[in-house]
């Protein structure tokens, strides 16, 4: 099996990306989810950029030195001995399990490097000469070094130098060699000039000049063209590459970087007798830290490949009947694998075994010669939410459509210098006109309450309370009503221009949900395997 090394730069290159810095703390915290997802390389930063980079490079370095097992922790170091040299103290707690790494990198494209080396760029024999020095500093400190000839991709005529440096730094020490696409424009189509192929020919020279050493292959795609994961795997499959550089949820510079759960579970997917590939990640925490960097860092779309909300969430009918015969035939993996859970939305285009399957997870009845229409009901009665509802929003349907005391109208009168009123109404599906007469102060809402209560059975009202959320006479009035069956508590809530009526609506409200959890709900069966929950 040939070993990927994962290589997480979410701390470093993951940062450089705008809106994306995180605070010291959350830089720790993430830290250690790296580790608890075992990577093998976490790239910290770039302890020269500032006093803030060198002190959580350096604290990462410390936490990590005091654990048996972690992983390795690379810095980013121009070229320059200043640098090397702060690199490595901040580092140094790592040095001695010989878990610190020294990340230099320097441009080959003949464009980047006339704009970021100036005239340093066109004498080569010095840049050969200060790579040599500044690796070898490095290694006799203690520390491995991997060296990135920058915009490798890009290289153009600089294919020869190109192959001088990578064999410099491999001569001063060097351990790792990482060629990156840093602009994003890499594409198979290009045929003898695609950056595998060179990768190939590199490794191919540089196992003829260092027979004897063992060279790590390192790839690290921007995705400027969607094309950070064909290209990573490509250097992997197709290529030397035996290491993965990328960020979780493909943060990074401009369009990002590859995204590194996608890099591990297609190696874990698509690996083969004939390409044998395997990672030690434990991919069962993706989603733990895909949510922490999309938290603190940079949200994650829903609609995100592996880790993103919708990525084990359905809707459809014809999906979620045969995902509740068998929770995987809609999915490319177990969502288990990665900590997803298999969760369904109820929209427009669900269907009546889903509807069933809600109401009876929440302990009501839907039997199966009444499911498609309480299905239609609760599509009708939320006709405009046509992104899908939540449990809430689908059960507060579902108690609409079973009300046992479902009101027309209500009239209010005087009878005999005594206030009356009437409601009519269906009563379990039978229309009723039932008069009340409110006995001496009584109001309104106590005559009912007590007709209720003679009729049904004893309850108390616990609590009321009227309001109007509008300035203005006219405004409506909102009441709220607690009831208490024995030791069960409702609440109803109704609002009307009248506030009497919006009393007795509410009350009304609040009963219905005890008639129907009397006539309608049934013993919850055992928890299925499956979640079936509207929204994580």
């Amino acid at each position: 099996m040939k070993h990927i090394k994962i290589f997480d730069t979410t701390l470093r290159d993951g940062q450089q990306c705008p809106g994306a810095g995180m605070s010291y703390s959350k830089n720790i915290e993430y830290a250690q989810l790296a580790a608890k997802i075992n990577i093998d390389v976490l790239e910290a930063g770039f302890p020269s950029a500032s006093a803030e980079d060198y002190k959580i490079v350096n604290h990462i370095a410390q936490m990590y030195a005091q654990q048996s097992h972690s992983p390795k922790v690379a810095a980013l170091s121009q070229l320059r001995e200043e640098q090397v040299q702060k690199t490595t103290q901040a580092l140094a707690p790592l040095i001695p399990s010989k878990r610190a790494i020294l990340h230099v990198y320097l441009p080959v494209a003949p464009e980047l490097m006339e704009a970021s080396l100036g005239k340093y760029a066109d004498d080569k024999e010095q840049i050969l000469k200060d790579t040599k020095t500044m690796i070898e500093k490095a290694v006799a400190a203690g520390l491995e070094v991997e060296f990135s000839p920058e915009a490798y991709s890009q290289m153009g005529d600089n294919f020869d130098f190109t192959t001088e440096l990578i064999s410099t730094a491999i001569a001063a020490g060097a351990s790792t060699i990482n060629c990156p696409d840093t602009i994003g424009r890499a594409c198979y189509l290009q045929g003898e000039d695609y950056f595998v192929n060179h990768m190939n020919q590199h490794a191919a020279i540089m196992k003829q000049r260092f027979p004897e050493r063992d060279i790590t292959w390192s790839v690290h795609c921007h995705n400027d063209f969607g094309l950070a994961l064909d290209n990573s795997m490509r250097a992997v499959f197709e290529g030397p590459a035996s290491q993965v550089e990328g960020c979780f949820n493909g943060i990074g510079e401009r369009a990002g970087n590859v995204a590194l759960e996608q890099c591990i579970m297609y190696i874990k997917s698509f690996s083969s007798e004939n390409n044998p590939a395997v990672t030690q990640c434990q991919s069962r925490h993706i989603r733990q830290v895909s949510d922490f960097v999309s938290k603190h860092m940079l949200n994650r779309q829903p609609h995100w490949p592996i880790s993103g909300d919708n990525a084990a969430k359905h809707s459809s009918g014809g999906h979620t009947n045969a995902i509740l015969k068998n929770a995987e035939v809609y999915q490319p993996f177990p969502p288990s694998s990665v900590g997803q859970n298999i969760s369904f939305v109820f929209g427009p285009l669900s269907g009546s075994n889903h509807a069933q399957s809600i109401i009876q997870k929440h302990g009501y009845a839907c039997e199966a010669h009444e499911r498609q229409e309480i299905m239609q009901y609760i599509k009708e009665y939320h006709k405009n939410r046509r992104k899908g509802l939540t449990d809430d929003e689908f059960m507060e349907a579902y108690f609409n459509y079973r009300k046992p005391i479902d009101v027309a109208k209500i009239v209010f009168e005087i009878k005999q210098n005594q206030k009356h009123f009437s409601i009519v109404a269906k009563v379990f599906g039978e229309t009723e006109q039932f008069d009340i007469a409110c006995q001496h102060d009584a109001t309104a809402t106590t005559a009912l309450h007590r007709y209720l209560r003679e009729r049904f059975g004893q309850f108390h009202i616990q609590s009321y309370r009227s309001e109007s959320k509008e300035p203005g006479r006219h405004a409506e009035a909102h009441a709220t009503i607690s009831i208490a069956v024995g030791d069960v508590f409702y609440q109803g809530k109704a609002h009307h221009h009248d506030i009497e009526t919006a009393a007795l609506m509410a009350l009304i409200d609040a009963f219905n949900q005890h008639l129907i959890a009397a006539h309608y709900s049934h013993k919850k069966e055992q928890e299925p395997a499956l979640k079936v929950g509207m929204r994580d």
